[in-house]
C-alpha cells in the first residue's frame, strides 16, 4: 500500500507533472489576461458613451447632441405623421445603450401628415358627401342650408376646401346644401356674426326681415357693438318679415331692447 503511494506520489510531483501544472496555469492567467484586461481594452479603445433618448426632439437639436458626444446623426427613413415634420419617431441603438465614439445613430423622422386629395362633393347627396370624405381620410365638418334655385334639395352646392387640392388627412371640410328653392314669401337669413351693428341691421332689412331683441354682452376682445350671434341663425329659410334677434358685444351693460 505504502509503495502505491509513493509512486502516485512521485508521478504527481514528477518533472513532467511540474511542466504541466505550469502550463496549466499559465494559460488560466493567460485568459484572465485576455477576458478582464485585453478584451474590454479592444473594445473600450477610444472610449464609450450612452446613447440618449432623443424620440420626440427636433432632428438637428439632436444631431447637435450627438456631435458633442461624439456620436454621428444618421437619417434612415421618414414616415407620416400627426407630429412636426423632422420630429424623431424612433432611434437604433435606443436610448440608453452603450456604444464607442464614432458610433452612427439611425434615426426615423416624421415626414408630417400625409397630404391626400379633396374630393369634389359639389353636386352630391349630403350622405354621399360624407362617405366620400370619410373615404378619403377626411371628416365632414359643418353643414349649413341655403336656398337655391340651381340645385336640388339636399344636394351639396359648395364646399370649404376646394376640390382636387391636397389637404392633411383628418381634416375637417365643411359643406352648403341646398334648401331647395324659396317658396313665396320666405328668405335665408343672412349671416351678421362679425358686422358691426349699423352694418346688421343694414342687412337684416335689405333682406325683407325686422330687427328683433339687442342683448348686449361686455367683451375686452371684441370692438364694441359688434355682432358675436344672431337667432335665427345664418342659412336658415323663414318668412318675410321674421324678426332677428342679436347678441352684440359692448364695454358695459346695456339695456337690452330693439335699436330705434
Amino acid at each position: 500500500m505504502n509503495t502505491k503511494r509513493s509512486f502516485i506520489f512521485r508521478l504527481l510531483w514528477s518533472n513532467l507533472a511540474r511542466k504541466f501544472y505550469l502550463w496549466f496555469l499559465a494559460l488560466i492567467a493567460l485568459f484572465s489576461v485576455m477576458n478582464w484586461i485585453v478584451m474590454p481594452w479592444y473594445v473600450n479603445d477610444g472610449g464609450t458613451v450612452t446613447v440618449p433618448n432623443l424620440v420626440g426632439m427636433q432632428a438637428a437639436n439632436a444631431k447637435q447632441i450627438l456631435d458633442t458626444l461624439g456620436l454621428q446623426f444618421e437619417i434612415g427613413g421618414n414616415k407620416s405623421s400627426k407630429l412636426k415634420p423632422n420630429t424623431i419617431l424612433s432611434q437604433n441603438p435606443d436610448g440608453g445603450t452603450i456604444v464607442k465614439h464614432g458610433r452612427r445613430v439611425y434615426f426615423i423622422l416624421s415626414g408630417g401628415v400625409e397630404k391626400v386629395t379633396v374630393p369634389n362633393l359639389s353636386g352630391h347627396s349630403q350622405r354621399e358627401a360624407q362617405f366620400m370624405l370619410e373615404r378619403s381620410g377626411f371628416i365632414l365638418g359643418q353643414v349649413t342650408y341655403d336656398s337655391s334655385s340651381n340645385f336640388p334639395q339636399n344636394v351639396v352646392m359648395s364646399q370649404s376646401l376646394p376640390a382636387n387640392t391636397l389637404a392633411p388627412s383628418g381634416s375637417a371640410i365643411s359643406i352648403v346644401v341646398s334648401a331647395g328653392a324659396p317658396t313665396v314669401g320666405e328668405v335665408s337669413v343672412p349671416n351678421l356674426v362679425g358686422l358691426p351693428l349699423s352694418d346688421a341691421q343694414r342687412a337684416i332689412l335689405n333682406g325683407g326681415l325686422l330687427l328683433g331683441d339687442i342683448t348686449f354682452q361686455p367683451s375686452r376682445r371684441l370692438v364694441p357693438n359688434t355682432v358675436v350671434e344672431q337667432y335665427p341663425r345664418s342659412q336658415e329659410i323663414v318668412p318675410k318679415g321674421t324678426k332677428i334677434n342679436l347678441f352684440v358685444s359692448s364695454i358695459e351693460n346695456q339695456q337690452q331692447g330693439p335699436e330705434q
